[in-house]
Order: C-alpha cells, then structure tokens, then sequence
C-alpha cells in the first residue's frame, strides 16, 4: 500500500488524473487499493488461479468503466464492489447446479457486497492508510498493540521495538492522537 503523506492526492484527484490520461495515477490506484481488492476477492473463496485471474479483470473493468464512477472519492467501495461481482461472476461457474442455487436465500446470492460491509472496507483502508503516514514508530507500535493476537506483553514490545516499557503507555498514547487527526476525528479517540 503506498504511504499516504501529507502531498498524497486523495482517490477523487488520481480518478480526475487517471481520467485525464496520467499512467502514475492509476498506478497509485492500483498500488493503494490493490490489497483491497485482492483481500474481497480472496474471501470469496476462489482457487488460487482463478483469484489471480479475477484480480485482473477487476483492474479491467474499472478501467473501462472509470469515467461512469458517480462519486470519485469512494473509489475503494467501489472498487471492492467491482472485485466482488467478478468473483462471483467466477464463482457461478463452478458449475454449481440450479438446484443448490435455489436453496440458497436470494440476499446470498444477489451479487451485491452489504453496505456494511462496504463501510468496514472503507474504514480498514483508511486506518492504513493513516497508519502509514504516522511515522514508522508509532505505526509499528500501534500494529503490534492491536492488530497482533494474542498482544504481546510489554516486555516483549519493548524488546522487539527497542523502546523502553515505561514509554510504550505514554507512546501509544501521542501515536493515537496522531492517528485520530490524521483520521479527522480530533480528540474522539484517547
């Protein structure tokens, strides 16, 4: 994912820039939102093959379909939606039969990605993106406090981190604020 830095261009500028002709937008589209569309499409359970297939043809569509994109700045939602339908697309022609397909509810097999679900996309690219543009200190340790399982104890942090364990309270403390202006909520999150 590239590093979002403070002369980063937003979605709705490099989708004005791709439209313009600019080969390095679409790169940058490609390279920031690229592991969104491969995680949707790998959640649909795909062989590994046809992922990679369908990966592409998601890249192909929305460069055909780019200029209808109403709303630029919610290119990720849209961009998943896109990997989605390709999948499926994919999907149905496992060769499953119209007897199992009409067990199945229509809302499970209607092809459209949940707006909740869409909204949990957009949020998760945003926080790495966020995360990225922090510094690498803070973005590690905050990658460590909440993104590992079990999270590992201070001890730990300390070592893997080299930062001594009085300061990784006080640490993740300004490392969330820097995160919460980068991600426009103020003081909402401590």
């Amino acid at each position: 994912m590239t590093a979002m830095t403070s002369e980063a261009p937003d979605d709705a500028t490099l989708v004005a820039r791709c439209l313009g002709g600019d080969a390095a937008a679409w790169a940058d589209l490609v390279a920031r939102h690229g592991p969104l569309a491969w995680g949707v499409i790998r959640r649909t359970g795909l062989a590994p093959d046809d992922a990679a297939d369908v990966y592409q043809t998601t890249w192909l569509a929305a460069v055909e379909q780019l200029p209808r994109l109403r709303e630029p700045s919610r290119f990720p939602a849209w961009i998943a939606r896109t990997a989605h339908l390709q999948a499926l697309r994919v999907r149905r022609s496992y060769g499953i039969s119209r007897r199992v397909l009409s067990r199945i509810e229509p809302r499970e097999s209607d092809g459209r990605v949940p707006e909740d679900e869409i909204a949990a996309i957009e949020d998760r690219s945003r926080v790495a993106e966020a995360l990225d543009a922090i510094g690498d200190r803070c973005a590690a340790l905050l990658r460590v406090l909440y993104f590992e399982h079990p999270t590992p104890a201070y001890q730990d942090i300390s070592a893997r981190l080299k930062m001594p364990v009085g300061s990784i309270g006080p640490t993740r403390a300004r490392c969330l604020e820097r995160l919460a202006k980068r991600l426009g909520l103020g003081d909402e999150v401590a």
